[in-house]
């Protein structure tokens, strides 16, 4: 079964909330547009003004959905014996769930949990947690990074550019971990890492003046010849 990923945007017309789902445009004989459904391989959008409504459209056309915030639709029997793909979508949107729990011990665990997929998708998910106040939050998100190695680096980058200065910090302690790690590219990091010695944070700087020595100390150990 095929999701459609539902967008939420503000439009900066009147600052309303609008919700677009991806849609095919059949047209007449004549070329006159007949109508939209919604579909994943749509290059056209149908546009709602409330989730429900989206969600309705997606529906009626047959395919699964994908809220905003990433959680999949997941249709479950607990008295039969789903397929392995329901289990899946199960355990995800549980888990999801509970990264938005109040208690910050379960959001902990939760992001642990999602871990231990190591699935690139949930990246984003992880880097969000890694500007929470609570220290376990940021620990168990740094460390559900480390799986995925050199495919988080991008992502870790973008975060040293982020106006919370807690998840920046966040970033370079990441890429401390992969650095020790030996599974980043060490040259791209070099200037990156020189520019957060500017940051407006003592904390930040800190870490980036640590960052910059363990990514040199691998630099120098892969450019020396094997005896």
């Amino acid at each position: 079964m095929q999701y459609i990923t539902i967008k939420k945007e503000i439009q900066n017309t009147d600052g309303q909330i609008r919700f677009l789902v991806p849609a095919l445009t059949l047209k007449n004989s004549q070329g006159d547009t007949k109508q939209k459904i919604a579909h994943p391989l749509g290059n056209d959008y149908l546009e709602f003004d409330t989730l429900e409504d989206a969600i309705k459209s997606i529906e009626i056309s047959g395919f699964k959905y994908i809220l905003p915030d990433g959680t999949k639709q997941v249709k479950y029997n607990k008295n039969s014996n789903s397929d392995p793909n329901t289990y899946e979508e199960l355990v995800y949107n549980s888990l999801i769930e509970k990264t938005k729990d109040i208690n910050s011990s379960v959001v902990a665990a939760a992001i642990a949990a999602l871990g231990e997929m190591a699935e690139f998708k949930l990246l984003d998910v992880f880097i969000e947690k890694m500007g929470e106040d609570n220290e376990a939050i940021r620990t168990s998100a740094i460390n559900a990074i480390l799986p995925l190695g050199n495919l988080a680096t991008e992502k870790l980058l973008q975060a040293l550019k982020d106006e919370n200065w807690v998840r920046r910090n966040s970033a370079l302690i990441a890429l401390q971990r992969l650095i020790n790690l030996e599974n980043v590219d060490v040259e791209k990091l070099f200037l990156p890492i020189v520019e957060m010695l500017k940051d407006s944070n003592t904390i930040v700087r800190t870490s980036a003046i640590v960052t910059l020595g363990l990514n040199y100390k691998l630099y120098k150990k892969q450019k020396t010849p094997h005896r």
